[in-house]
């Protein structure tokens, strides 16, 4: 699927910011995969929405996605993104703070133009869970203590809930009383669950265009180090204390080997599970068969992804 083209839509035309901003090279924040805005144009395809109201609903959620992640860049201290200079490294912590506020603002106020209560509120539940994955993670220090429920309580909140939004809101502007809600409701956490995860996985890939081991060396909450923890408990101490992931010795790199392994098999049963809830899809949307098919694809893509 092609890009909606929404670079151009992070600020309104006459936007005081967007003068501000219009010297600043914002790749950071404008770079990215748009999987998001993809997953709504795929479920807008679904229901024959109009190309407008599915241009408008990529905006929104791409508007969230960036406006969570500059707000994530000013709490993290993060210097890099998307393998470009921060917003936070350009412009300062307020200035950020300020422009993921008004991200989020243009993006309600762009809802609000659908007059749909329904579609608002699923959104605000969003806002709301993904506040909460933050608060989750930044309590939470320690990645090979973490709980399994916990970690996949995480996953949900902090990428599951928007996923979720790119499958139920074309769904709401086409049919609120869907009788597949539920299901896409599942579809989205569980995609969004499998993306977190894949991303950890990522994390320790040497081929990955990411920094490799950039989640060991700063002890962020990660999938494959909760299962360092939960399968080796005697090293937990000297992982956390050690600063380069090339610091360990060949048997503690195993280590590491081997509990990414163990979050593949984990993040392959929740593919099955997705592929599972797609084939329900199928019976009660028959004339769909083919774009329903396109999930499973995105479901590969995002698993065998590098970056």
């Amino acid at each position: 699927m092609s890009n909606l083209n929404l670079d151009d839509f992070y600020f309104d035309d006459d936007s005081y910011i967007k003068q501000e901003l219009k010297d600043i090279d914002l790749s950071g924040l404008t770079g990215g995969k748009h999987l998001r805005s993809k997953l709504i144009k795929l479920t807008a395809g679904l229901f024959n929405l109009e190309d407008q109201i599915t241009q408008k609903l990529g905006r929104v959620v791409e508007l969230v996605h960036n406006a969570t992640l500059t707000h994530d860049d000013v709490v993290d201290n993060s210097h890099t993104r998307r393998g470009s200079v921060s917003v936070p490294a350009l412009i300062n912590n307020k200035k950020s703070v300020l422009l993921g506020d008004y991200m989020l603002a243009k993006a309600l106020h762009e809802l609000s133009e659908f007059d749909n209560p329904k579609l608002t509120g699923e959104l605000t539940l969003t806002l709301k869970e993904l506040v909460e994955g933050e608060w989750i993670q930044y309590e939470n220090t320690n990645p090979y203590e973490i709980s399994t429920h916990l970690y996949e309580t995480l996953a949900i909140k902090k990428t599951g809930s928007l996923f979720r939004w790119c499958f139920l809101a074309p769904l709401i502007v086409f049919d609120k009383n869907s009788n597949i809600y539920e299901l896409y409701q599942e579809l989205g956490e569980q995609l969004g669950v499998i993306f977190q995860m894949s991303d950890d996985v990522i994390d320790f890939n040497k081929e990955s265009k990411k920094s490799y081991g950039l989640d060991f060396r700063n002890n962020n909450i990660n999938y494959v180090l909760h299962f360092v923890g939960l399968s080796h408990p005697e090293v937990k101490i000297k992982f956390l204390q050690t600063e380069e992931i090339t610091d360990l010795s060949k048997a503690e790199l195993e280590i590491i080997d081997q509990a990414s392994a163990l979050a593949k098999e984990t993040i392959q049963s929740k593919v099955n599970n997705c592929e599972k809830i797609v084939n329900k899809l199928k019976e009660k949307l028959p004339e769909s068969e083919a774009s329903l098919d396109e999930i499973n694809s995105i479901v590969k893509y995002i698993t065998a992804r590098v970056f």
